[in-house]
């Protein structure tokens, strides 16, 4: 008995020691390091991001503070970085207390150096060069859920820089072969040169160095063309905000042998409404253009076939009622011009009563077709032809014979009536049919005259 007593208790001995071996040995194996990192200039006024990294294997929570100096810096804003985590900031004065927890079922624990949190500061305005920034983080707690750490540290300095400066003049400028009028001074931005630019030269070399050689020097416009030009030198402080401009005026002479261009032609025409009829060309002057009468106002350009002729348009601003003319003027580099028309026409409003009169003049005509129509056809109904003598009726006019003939009867044939398509069917058989009776009448009165005369 005695001895089953001492294994149990031997036994329990070693799981306890074996447990605080594991505990020791996870608790070794758990690494976690932080980090502040920020810019390496700071300036007076300036705004600046500072992050807060930490690196491990397998951290899942965070309990830090952020110390700094509240007379130097700002605390502005904060923005989260590391996905699947929340994080929580507590401001206080010259301090910042973070918490930052993994948000998803211990799934996404740091493994490799991630940003914890970007914290957003303003230096102060007061600060003077060679002044220093110090930031200091006191990890008071570092866990992967089973294990922790605390007593870890960070930080971050930066030794305030010289401000930006903002000296946007030039400290000389000079244009060489030709003299500047009036001399070069920093306060003055407009010069000309004194003598004309010979045509033979495409550009100008210019020297125009900064005051501030942070400062940076760009120049347009060097290249001539005959006439008036003009020179730009802009210059842009260091600060990037503060800008000057310098400006040079140059004429360059005409070549003796050139010729002034004389198009007067328009290359193109632009309308804000309607289409040009006929369709745009060089060589067509007049054009119409219909628009409807909500149509108030149009605008009317053009553009020229040669680059040195000018272009001009006139027109009333509002458009009225009915014709509206525009015109449009080319005027080419020797001074000849041609002027290209363009009328406008507006259409008239729509109202009710206009389309009443329209229906109403449509109905009229109809109507007026239709009676002259209807007395057309009665006209042609009531004109017939007139009924031809039949053969039977001649037939049935006999002579009486002279006394003492022998005349003995005729047959007469049956009577042929013409029937003209105009007279109405039932007419036919009746004509017919006295026909018949005349012709039977007439034998009767034939035959009864010779039994008298026998």
């Amino acid at each position: 008995m005695k001895k089953i007593f001492k294994r149990i208790i031997a036994f329990s001995a070693a799981a306890a020691l074996i447990a605080a071996l594991i505990q020791i040995f996870c608790a070794a194996d758990f690494k976690a390091e932080f980090s502040l990192t920020g810019p390496k200039t700071v300036r007076a006024g300036n705004n600046f991001s500072v992050q807060f990294k930490a690196d491990g294997n397998g951290i899942c929570g965070i309990l830090a503070s952020i110390k700094y100096d509240a007379s130097k810096v700002t605390y502005r804003s904060s923005s989260d970085t590391l996905s699947d985590w929340r994080v929580e900031i507590t401001e206080k004065s010259g301090e910042l207390q973070i918490w930052a927890e993994e948000n998803n079922s211990f799934k996404s624990p740091i493994k490799s150096q991630k940003s914890v949190v970007t914290l957003n500061f303003r230096a102060s305005s007061d600060l003077s060069e060679g002044d220093t920034i110090k930031m200091t983080a006191d990890i008071e707690q570092a866990s992967d859920t089973q294990n922790e750490l605390n007593g870890l540290s960070a930080s971050y300095s930066v030794t305030v820089a010289r401000p930006l400066s903002t000296d946007s003049d030039l400290k000389s400028l000079s244009v060489e072969g030709y003299t500047l009028t009036p001399e070069f001074s920093p306060s003055v931005t407009e010069y000309s040169l004194k003598e004309e630019v010979e045509y033979t030269l495409t550009a100008l070399k210019i020297k125009a160095p900064a005051s501030d050689s942070e400062a940076s020097v760009d120049i347009s416009g060097s290249r001539l063309s005959v006439g008036s030009n003009r020179i730009v030198i802009k210059v842009t402080a260091e600060d990037g905000s503060h800008t000057k401009s310098y400006t040079v005026r140059a004429t360059m002479k005409q070549d003796p042998d050139y010729v002034p261009s004389s198009d007067t032609r328009l290359s193109s025409v632009s309308l804000s409404e309607g289409k040009l009829s006929p369709a745009f060309s060089p060589d067509v002057t007049d054009y119409i253009v219909y628009v409807p009468y909500e149509t108030e106002r149009i605008d009317v350009s053009a553009s020229a076939s040669d680059r040195k002729s000018k272009t001009s348009s006139s027109g009333p601003e509002t458009l009225s009622e009915g014709e509206n003319v525009f015109t449009l003027t080319c005027e080419a580099e020797d001074g000849s011009t041609a002027e290209y028309r363009i009328v406008v026409m507006r259409m008239p409003a729509y109202s009710q009563d206009t389309e009443e009169q329209e229906e109403t003049s449509a109905e009229t005509e109809t109507e007026t077709e239709t009676e002259t129509e209807t007395e057309t056809e009665t006209e042609a109904e009531t004109t017939t032809e007139p009924v031809k003598e039949t053969e039977s009726e001649t037939a049935a006019e006999t002579t009486e014979p002279e006394y003492g003939e022998t005349t003995e009867p005729q047959e007469t044939e049956p009577a042929v009536i013409s029937v003209n398509s105009s007279v109405p069917v039932w007419a036919v058989p009746v004509a017919a049919v006295c026909g018949v009776i005349i012709g039977a009448l007439v034998s009767f009165l034939v035959y009864t005259s010779v039994r008298e005369r026998k």
